[in-house]
């Protein structure tokens, strides 16, 4: 069985979601975010003069003359001056003063307990973090696929105004316990030392059930003087990836070499936080999942003589996570879609390392030669859905010039039907599928797996299953490639 890759260890952890194509996921929520950001800026007028107008024209002049007498490195290093890492918040702008909660608030509904355990305001975001108690079996999903409460919490301030969440998320504590997050984005009035946290509905609940429009009244007050804060530099927007570092076996070991980028860097008293990240490549003509690398490895971090060095434990991985969830909120649009779902953070201890240290990444080439062609099969849906094992086909599927065979067909755990494949003659290791003439709850494809990678499932899931004859389609058969090892270099005279 392969190891989970860092990513979906974090998914793992915040996502309570079945195990399926996580990593698409989360690359898709992140695209998808990315291109919601960009739409609101150009849907603001252009000829508003606000003060927030006045300042979006100021600073770009005040950016092009001081690039001009001291140089662009050195402009970006001013402007990012004000930048620190705040354990258990992430990445902040430490311009003004930090607030946080005044105590601790908890109120009980129903037989559930929500408990605001912390907050903390900054020049640039508001974190809000809270518990809550197990939820009654008659207010959860009936079933997988149920509608369930997707409206975050919003906060309404004193003068009636309405703040909405910019993220929300939340991973298990050391404790066992799970903490929820939210953020928004943007300063808090300096004026308000309170504001009412409202959940329209319960994380977990079924649509329509549970307690609705929950009030959580919280005071601020001044953060206090021992908040510790990290130096942060985040690197200018790369044009293209650094040419690959010189490195030797057992480093490199790939079918080729690529470079990596060097997105930040945080220095705390014995270690630096460094992230790198590889450009990430799609193919927007394909319908899903259109990745086009497979990350079956997890990145691995090497000194200079070729040691590879440990992986941080459970608490600083959870820091990690909320440090580059904050990174990712400073990288431009471009940079979003370019970087977000193949960056990773190492801890790089000060002693006892060779410097330069080498970050690698192996990834697999995947490619889809076949993106308009399908095939079509008909089975009976009754007969899978009535059997306690997974019924054969062995069915010879042909895609263009792709060959590849569906071995049978089961049902899915979460209701549906699970397709299994050998694509081994074409090297196949993914296909789309979908029942002709329904619209699936949800799509699903088990992990890749490095010791057999030409036998895998692939899962439509419905609320309402289709039974009788059914005609499944089959297309976008996707062809594994070459292994390819990317690889960045970094030392403390880079910073």
């Amino acid at each position: 069985m392969n190891e989970p890759t860092a990513f979906e260890k974090r998914i793992k952890q915040t996502y309570r979601l079945p195990e399926m194509d996580l990593v698409f996921y989360d690359h898709l929520e992140v695209k998808l975010k990315a291109f919601h950001s960009a739409s609101k800026v150009k849907a603001k007028g252009a000829f508003h003069l606000s003060r927030g107008w006045i300042y979006a024209m100021i600073v770009p002049l005040v950016i092009c003359a001081l690039t001009l007498t001291i140089g662009p490195s050195r402009v970006w290093a001013q402007i990012l001056s004000a930048l620190g890492v705040v354990p258990g918040i992430g990445l902040v702008d430490t311009s003004s003063p930090f607030r946080q909660l005044a105590e601790p608030v908890s109120d009980t509904k129903d037989g559930i307990t929500l408990a605001i355990k912390s907050a903390f305001l900054s020049a640039d975001q508001t974190v809000i973090t809270y518990t809550m108690s197990d939820l009654p079996v008659e207010i959860k999903p009936a079933k997988f696929g149920d509608p369930e409460c997707s409206t975050p919490a919003y906060l309404t301030l004193p003068d009636g105004s309405k703040v909405e969440a910019s993220a929300t998320g939340g991973n298990l504590a050391p404790d066992g316990s799970f903490v929820y997050d939210i953020r928004f984005s943007g300063p808090f009035p300096a004026n308000f030392d309170r504001a009412t946290l409202v959940f329209p509905c319960l994380e977990g609940t079924a649509r329509g059930s549970g307690p609705e429009d929950w009030p959580m009244v919280l005071t601020f007050k001044p953060a206090s003087e021992d908040v510790t804060v990290y130096p942060a530099t985040l690197m200018p927007s790369p044009a293209s990836v650094e040419n690959p570092a010189v490195v030797k076996p057992p480093i490199v070991d790939g079918d080729h070499q690529e470079g990596m980028v060097v997105l930040g860097v945080v220095e705390k008293p014995d270690s630096y936080w460094i992230t790198w990240a590889y450009p990430d490549t799609f193919d927007k003509d394909v319908r899903a999942n259109n990745q086009l690398y497979v990350v079956p490895f997890n990145p691995v971090l090497y000194d200079a003589n070729g040691t590879e060095l440990p992986e941080p434990g459970q608490d600083i991985q959870l820091e990690l996570w909320k440090y580059e969830g904050s990174l990712v909120n400073q990288l431009s649009d471009q940079d979003k879609l370019k970087y977000t779902g193949s960056l990773h953070t190492f801890v790089v201890p000060k002693s006892g390392v060779a410097f330069p240290v080498y970050a690698k990444q192996d990834v697999y080439e995947r490619s889809f030669p076949e993106k308009k062609a399908y095939a079509d099969f008909e089975f009976d849906g009754s007969q899978v859905q009535t059997s306690d094992k997974p019924v054969e086909i062995n069915q010879e599927i042909q895609i263009g010039s792709i060959k590849f065979k569906l071995v049978s067909i089961g049902k899915s755990q979460y209701g549906g039907y699970t397709f299994n494949f050998d694509g081994q003659e074409s090297k196949v290791i993914t296909a789309e599928v979908d029942l002709v003439g329904y619209d699936s709850d949800l799509h699903g494809s088990d992990s890749f797996n490095l010791n057999d990678p030409y036998h895998f499932s692939t899962s439509v899931m419905y609320t309402q299953i289709p039974a009788g004859k059914l005609t499944v389609r089959i297309s976008y058969p996707a062809v594994l490639g070459d292994k390819i090892s990317f690889i960045g270099s970094w030392s403390p005279d880079q910073k």
